[in-house]
């Protein structure tokens, strides 16, 4: 027997919910399809769980600086067994109001159990006691996510090397743990755990530590990271991997000879991929690849009525993407066809790492700009935090602010900021340039007095310092 939803959403992440409880709520009939985890990767093994162990890292450190404060504590040795025990409870408190009884309670069917298309608008659902079910749809929205990268280094699949999806199952907080990668999920985390006593080691293959940053935002966190404690092994490549009485050997470096490094754990954070294959995409005769699925400016495949959002696509793996574009493709469901809604391709994507202090970024680097317009047209405004009284109080100089703007008419092109609350921070630079504020207006905009903010003003006041007066005083009279 094959049931009937007018719409049917696979995977019940950042996106799928905004999708499916949308829907619900003006009323339509909807079903949401998930493998597993109600959530997603956000609430399961990303943001939450990461954010939350951060967290007690950051206590962890501030306790161990309280000099700076002018304070001193009688310390007792740090006991770090219940902090993965409280990063699964926050994960267990955030999931309850994602649970299929609660998006029941909220007018969402749920089918748990694993999608794949039979044809373009056929769906089975295989449960996990074995059970299958036959859906038909008149709408679908893939929101299928993604999964852990695996780099084909020899011996690794044979270890038990641990990813963002299982490595906060680890009852107690390692000795020792190497990391492949430095992105965002590597950085994060090895900083995390090195604060709360763990030896950490991370081994990037080519680029260098956080390799999507400018190489300013790079240089000032591989050198905060060293002086916290952590060994940076960059631009080798892991030769192979084993694992013996309980440690990782892991073999490095391009050329003879090879360094061996040794942990007793190892996480695996190299990148992510869309989960396309077990869609059988084919049978719903949906165009994709191995890196994702193409959509148009709506949201949509090459099938109308089959829709994709979030990581799906392959990247950026973003929630706030997934969220931004389930949000839109929500709009096309709902309302009639002249109220179709696009993907906001001109708004620039706001990115922010979580390490401390933050990286965040929008738009285009300096080089990326004068690259696209030329050096002439540019100006690029820096303020070094040593200048900024917010941060001054706090002890928190190390970071800075980057405004990339067209020179003449100060239009922003793009920012990055390494300091913290820089995420916050961030978000009026994001506005701004939505609604093409050029950053000379920011100057005007009144700012509490102190904030970590009195950046963004102070690099608005070097428009007319930097550009404008220098002009007009090189003009004879």
């Amino acid at each position: 027997m094959v049931k009937h939803y007018p719409i049917v959403v696979i995977g019940a992440g950042a996106g799928g919910l905004v999708v499916a409880i949308g829907a619900a709520k003006s009323g339509k009939k909807v079903l949401l399809v998930e493998k597993a985890h109600y959530g997603g990767d956000c609430t399961n093994f990303g943001c939450i769980p990461s954010k939350t162990l951060i967290a007690s890292g950051e206590k962890a450190h501030a306790l161990k600086s309280e000099k700076i404060f002018g304070l001193e504590f009688d310390c007792k040795p740090a006991k770090t067994k219940e902090v993965l025990e409280r990063v699964r409870r926050i994960v267990k408190e955030v999931r309850a109001h994602e649970d299929p009884s609660k998006l029941e309670e909220m007018g969402v069917h749920t089918l748990t159990g694993l999608a794949s298309f039979t044809s373009p608008h056929e769906l089975i659902i295989a449960k996990p006691n074995g059970e299958s079910h036959k859906i038909s749809a008149g709408k679908i929205v893939i929101a299928a996510g993604s999964h852990p990268f695996i780099p084909p280094i020899n011996g690794l699949k044979e270890t038990p090397y641990l990813t963002n999806e299982t490595i906060f199952d680890l009852k107690e907080v390692p000795n020792s743990l190497a990391i492949l990668g430095a992105g965002p999920i590597g950085c994060e985390l090895a900083q995390a755990f090195a604060r709360l006593g763990t030896e950490v080691t991370i081994i990037e293959s080519d680029r260098g530590v956080m390799p999507n940053e400018p190489i300013e935002a790079q240089a000032l966190m591989a050198d905060l990271f060293q002086k916290e404690g952590i060994s940076i092994n960059v631009q080798c490549r892991a030769n192979s991997i084993t694992y013996q009485d309980n440690l990782f050997s892991i073999c490095i470096g391009k050329e003879e000879p090879h360094k061996t490094l040794q942990a007793e754990m190892l996480l695996v954070a190299t990148g992510r991929r869309p989960n396309i294959s077990a869609l059988l995409l084919d049978k719903a005769e949906v165009k994709h690849s191995e890196k994702g699925i193409p959509v148009n400016v709506y949201g949509q495949t090459n099938q109308p009525h089959i829709f994709a959002i979030g990581d799906i696509l392959g990247g950026p793996f973003f929630t706030h993407l997934a969220e931004h574009q389930g949000r839109a493709v929500l709009t096309s469901l709902i309302l009639p066809g002249p109220f179709k809604k696009k993907f906001d391709q001109a708004q620039a994507l706001p990115h922010c790492t979580f390490t401390d202090p933050e990286v965040a970024g929008i738009g285009l680097s300096e080089e990326e700009a004068i690259k696209k317009f030329g050096e002439k047209k540019i100006a690029s405004y820096f303020v070094d935090f040593s200048e900024v009284d917010r941060n001054i109080t706090a002890s928190r100089t190390e970071g800075f602010l980057r405004v990339v703007t067209k020179k003449w008419s100060s239009k922003i092109l793009g920012a990055t900021i390494v300091g913290p609350r820089a995420g916050e921070m961030l978000s009026e630079l994001s506005l701004a340039m939505l609604y093409n504020i050029p950053l000379r207006k920011l100057a005007r905009l009144i700012h509490p007095y102190p904030t970590y903010n009195a950046a963004i003003r102070k690099s608005a006041d070097m428009w007319l310092s930097q550009t404008i007066l220098p002009l007009i005083k090189g003009k004879k009279p």
